[in-house]
């Protein structure tokens, strides 16, 4: 078992999320930034289906009863057992009684932690990953305890299975959305010559921007939305769809994100810039 003496912030179980209900209007969910969780689990020898832990910005105090093999990746958090500094994106062994804590991140900012043999809890339409009026809980809270599967002999976990993320880079690329050609010439340029900020009230349903001004267009039908696609307001807001996003939405979809590009977003911090990206489908 581990024993969660701190929260953290924002410390949630996902996995790789929960697909086939999205006709009925469940999201999918998961981690946001999935190449950091499959790397997590592959460091550790687990399916990258394994359900892990992902924090942001401040990570959790944990103190674990058996011994565990796990792997931290994501963001560049300080890692420390017993107030021993680890190493992220490798193998940590961990003891029974073993404390591990985080210092908080100097690039990125969101942390997954993956344990040998994966976290066990409630698997709700095929899922692990926490969702509000899906799973009994949103976030992991203080004094909770959470369970792992034990694994009679451990498995030798290879390092270099996946390369760590690369988020330093302020580019996110897309694709051009359904509605895109309905913008004017004018916003169409601001789109891709501005810098943008990432607000502070972004979270893991929407990325938002603001920064373009009063924008007008024709009204659109509700439509199907899916992590990774941008919509644009009348204010100019831009909102960025992450992987707790509504599955329909009545604002123009004018990008895209390509996969890549959801995993590097999920890692950027309030007011951190970035810059849209054209490329090619």
């Amino acid at each position: 078992m581990i024993h969660v003496l701190k929260a953290g912030l924002w410390t949630s179980i996902q996995d790789r999320g929960r697909y086939g209900y999205r006709s009925i209007g469940v999201p999918l969910s998961g981690a946001m930034d999935l190449h950091s969780a499959h790397l997590a689990n592959k460091l550790v020898g687990n399916p990258i289906t394994a359900a892990i832990l992902e924090f942001t910005a401040m990570g959790p105090e944990l103190q674990f009863d058996k011994e565990a093999v796990i792997a931290i990746t994501g963001a560049t958090f300080g890692i420390f057992v017993n107030n021993e500094e680890q190493c992220i994106n490798t193998i940590i062994h961990i003891k029974e009684g073993d404390c591990i804590k985080f210092t908080p991140p100097k690039k990125g900012w969101r942390g997954y932690l993956a344990i040998q043999g994966g976290l066990d809890s409630e698997v709700v339409l095929g899922s692990k990953s926490m969702y509000l009026g899906i799973t009994e809980k949103i976030r992991i809270e203080k004094g909770a305890i959470l369970n792992f599967s034990t694994i009679s002999q451990l498995l030798k976990a290879k390092d270099k299975v996946l390369k760590p993320l690369g988020f330093d880079s302020e580019f996110i690329d897309v694709f051009k959305g359904p509605e895109y050609e309905i913008l004017d010439d004018k916003t169409k340029e601001n789109l891709i010559n501005n810098n943008f900020k990432v607000h502070q009230n972004s979270n893991r349903m929407a990325i938002q921007i603001d920064g373009l001004g009063e924008v007008k267009f024709d009204d659109i039908l509700t439509v199907p939305v899916q992590p990774g696609t941008v919509q644009i307001t009348p204010s100019g807001k831009l909102l960025i769809l992450m992987r707790d996003a509504q599955t329909t939405g009545g604002y123009p979809r004018v990008f895209q994100l390509t996969n890549d590009a959801v995993n590097k977003l999920a890692q950027k911090r309030p007011n951190d810039k970035i810059v849209f990206r054209i490329t090619a489908i």
